[in-house]
């Protein structure tokens, strides 16, 4: 699989998870701009909650929920 594609697969979960909707929901997204191939799998990993935070702030979601949904433990502490 490639590193955009176990991306996507991530995003999707991570995703349907928190917010109930699917990657195909939200406006076209471009991996290639945040994920390449040399990459190990750890680091697409790490990148899901800002992925999903991009993805969720150019649908025009509002900045706080998106906070609260990719970062909650540091949402919490405001």
């Amino acid at each position: 699989m490639s590193k955009q594609g176990l991306a996507f697969s991530l995003v999707n979960e991570f995703l349907q998870k928190k917010v109930g909707i699917f990657v195909q929901d939200l406006p076209d997204f471009d991996w290639y701009n945040w994920v390449e191939d040399d990459m190990t799998n750890e680091e697409v990993k790490e990148l899901v909650p800002e992925i999903v935070w991009e993805m969720l702030d150019n649908s025009g979601m509002d900045r706080d929920y998106v906070n609260s949904i990719c970062y909650p433990d540091e949402y919490e502490e405001e």
